[in-house]
């Protein structure tokens, strides 16, 4: 299931307080065409204060850190997360600069 545009949070909304079952990583690149726009006008109005909170969140996290490091990746990475209704964590990660 592909997350919705309208589920596309700011990075950090939610993710510290909010239980979760799975988590999936998705690079930016790999989104779908509309929701990959949505996701990119969200992470440029990111802050780096509001991305430093969500990427601190993920590290308190072991199922996240397990998930992205099981991936070669670390929260550093992440630009942005979701947490679907079915309790799904999705961490968006820019690999390209």
């Amino acid at each position: 299931m592909e997350p919705q545009p309208d589920q596309i949070p700011l990075p950090g909304q939610g993710t510290a307080d909010q239980n979760f079952t799975d988590v999936a990583v998705v690079a930016v690149e790999d989104l779908p065409a509309e929701i990959k726009a949505q996701a990119e006008a969200v992470i440029t109005q990111t802050s780096a204060e509001d991305l430093l909170r969500l990427q601190n969140s993920i590290d308190a996290s072991p199922q996240a850190t397990t998930a992205l490091r099981a991936n070669g990746l670390n929260s550093s990475q992440v630009v942005a997360a979701n947490i679907d209704g079915d309790g799904t964590l999705t961490l968006i990660i820019q690999t390209t600069t």
